[in-house]
């Protein structure tokens, strides 16, 4: 089940709604939500449930077994303890996400013939196990309070708007929230607005620019004349960004009408000049995570080399993303990027300043080109394409040249798809709510946003495009 189906939004979501406003105590809401949750997950694989099951009593033991060793003096236990309920949670990632591409790996660099098991990926494992884990850790520096409710573990884990894509919340953000939760009618409409922005991205935007860039990318490279592959690979900016970016808005908008709030996860990531700056607009939660847990106590700037600690961090980046070499060279791309600007910042004593806008178009640029590698299946895919880019690839059996993919609907999609990416939108926003009557405004924004939604509405019942890409991470 995802967000933008009809299921979801005229089924699902109205009845946990009116089930969750029609209880009165935060604990039969906490245990409503629960309960709605796991059914959620459970809709999308009744042969995964076992698993969340297994993450929420996994890290909540933990946070109870190194609660009762705080302050007994047994800190070799204590630590040993940590490490345990560490390693059970990434052995339970690593097994359902990266047995496959370890036992092909070692299958193609040895020779050996290996019987490979066909292991499907759970949806969601890489968030809801990065959450959990992160709650052990904080548990075991003293930054949170051990929670002795198993059930708001549980919500904590499971909660459904940020259960199978993100944003990665940590449990310091919503452990008030779990035990005392404020509502009013202003914050559920801003829900209601912030959830609506999000369906547009992804039923619009996201879904009608997919069909260009799968279309585009479903050929052999070779079939793809330079400026066939340029759109193509324009289309899958606009749907990854759109995907992810709407997925993150609905998720904050759900969470704030049951009285959550979930910390921001893009940050108008293309009005970046760095590759630095870049990452810290895009996917935020997860920069932040590994920033928190893995940079940081690798020593960060201040302990070893601050370098090798960049680059280590954006290899699991990569790795996180998905089990294959592509998302390893994917990350590792933007690790040296970062690390080669880090280096010339401090070492280097540059007698210019290079032009905003060149450096802007400069970090597109890389950005577009590190899509390629995430988009294509292998490095092969991912060369191959660059060739067709960039003209030096002979082309064979020639497929649809540039108008077929391209008519004025997907001319409107680009044009608006890039226009959003830009805070126009936002600016335009604050100069009438500044300039407007504060009455006049609301019922502007609102009335805005229910025309946005039905348009989103008939673009989800009569589409056929409909999967969220960051459900395989």
């Amino acid at each position: 089940m995802v967000f933008s189906s009809t299921i979801f939004i005229f089924c699902f979501l109205p009845l946990v709604l009116a089930g969750y406003f029609l209880l009165r105590s935060i604990r039969s809401r906490n245990t409503w939500l629960l309960a709605v949750s796991l059914i959620f997950y459970f809709w999308g694989g009744a042969s995964f449930f076992p698993i969340i099951l297994y993450s929420i009593i996994l890290n909540y033991t933990g946070g109870r077994v190194l609660g009762a060793l705080q302050n007994t003096g047994r800190e070799r236990l204590r630590k040993f303890s940590f490490t345990i309920f560490v390693v059970l949670n990434l052995l339970n990632l690593g097994y359902w996400k990266y047995t496959k591409f370890v036992m092909q790996t070692i299958c193609d660099v040895t020779g050996f013939s290996l019987t490979i098991p066909d292991i499907v990926l759970p949806i969601g494992i890489s968030f809801f196990t990065f959450q959990g884990m992160s709650y052990v850790i904080d548990v075991y520096r003293g930054d949170v309070p051990v929670q002795k409710n198993i059930l708001k573990v549980g919500l904590y884990i499971a909660l459904f708007p940020q259960l199978i894509a993100g944003p990665i919340v940590r449990y310091s953000d919503i452990e008030k929230q779990l035990d005392e939760r404020t509502h009013s009618v202003d914050d559920f409409a801003s829900g209601i607005r912030l959830f609506t922005i999000g369906l547009a991205k992804k039923a619009i935007l996201a879904n009608s620019a997919a069909i260009t860039a799968d279309a585009v990318f479903g050929m052999h490279a070779y079939q793809n004349e330079p400026a066939v592959a340029w759109t193509g690979l324009l289309c899958y900016w606009i749907q990854i960004y759109f995907d992810f970016a709407g997925y993150s808005d609905m998720a904050i908008g759900l969470g704030r009408m049951f009285g959550f709030t979930f910390p921001k996860n893009f940050d108008y990531p293309f009005i970046s000049c760095s590759a630095s700056e870049l990452w810290r607009r895009w996917h935020i939660s997860l920069s932040t995570w590994f920033k928190d847990y893995v940079y940081i106590p690798l020593g960060g700037s201040r302990k070893g080399n601050a370098y090798l600690h960049l680059l280590c961090v954006f290899l699991l980046t990569g790795l996180w993303h998905g089990a294959s070499w592509n998302y390893v060279m994917w990350g590792a791309f933007w690790g040296v990027l970062i690390v080669m600007q880090r280096w010339i910042t401090r070492k280097v004593k540059i007698p210019f300043s290079v032009p905003k806008m060149i450096s802007w178009a400069f970090t597109m640029f890389l950005w577009l080109l590190s899509l390629v590698v995430f988009r294509t299946e292998s490095l092969y895919e991912c060369v191959q394409y660059f060739r067709s880019m960039f003209g030096v690839l002979p082309l064979q059996d020639v497929g649809f040249s540039l108008p077929y993919y391209i008519h004025k609907y997907e001319i409107f999609i680009i044009v608006s798809g890039m226009t959003a990416m830009m805070p126009l939108g936002k600016l335009v926003y604050l100069w009438l709510q500044k300039k407007m009557p504060e009455a006049a405004f609301t019922v502007l924004e609102n009335t805005g946003a229910l025309v946005l939604f039905g348009i989103s509405a008939l673009y989800v019942v009569t589409g056929t495009y409909n999967p969220f890409i960051y459900f395989q991470f």
